[in-house]
């Protein structure tokens, strides 16, 4: 079940919110492919490190399209994240995202082989 845990522990920062979230690694074919189920977002790449390099373009190309058109709260809460504050988040547990991620039951349940990392990221304080 250790497989299945999830973690998106956010602190506040001066600025920012300093996010760490699980991501799912696997392959696909001769692909890598990092993915982020709290999020919904996913990058890829030749080797494990462009894969999880790239996620980190991918999100923060995310976050700064969220944040210029004043949608993040909203993308947020369309993932499942409980806002309690600006300053106060939560992800969505594992269960309520097997229970709506198809992406994610395909990774947990029908691949041989995937592995989950760590990243530490920061979310700008939104207004």
């Amino acid at each position: 079940m250790d497989k299945l845990s999830f973690n998106a522990h956010l602190t506040t920062t001066k600025n920012a919110l300093e996010a760490k979230l699980e991501l799912y690694l696997f392959q696909d074919g001769n692909m890598y492919i990092t993915y982020c189920p709290a999020l919904d977002l996913s990058a890829y790449g030749k080797t494990e490190e462009e894969a999880k390099n790239e996620f980190g373009t991918v999100f923060g190309e995310h976050i700064a399209y969220c944040i210029s058109n004043n949608t993040l709260a909203n993308d947020l809460k369309n993932h499942g994240w409980t806002i309690k504050s600006k300053k106060k988040l939560q992800s969505p547990s594992t269960e309520q995202m097997l229970s709506t991620n198809n992406v994610l039951k395909d990774i947990v349940f029908h691949r041989n082989s995937y592995q989950k990392v760590e990243r530490e990221v920061q979310i700008p304080a939104f207004a």
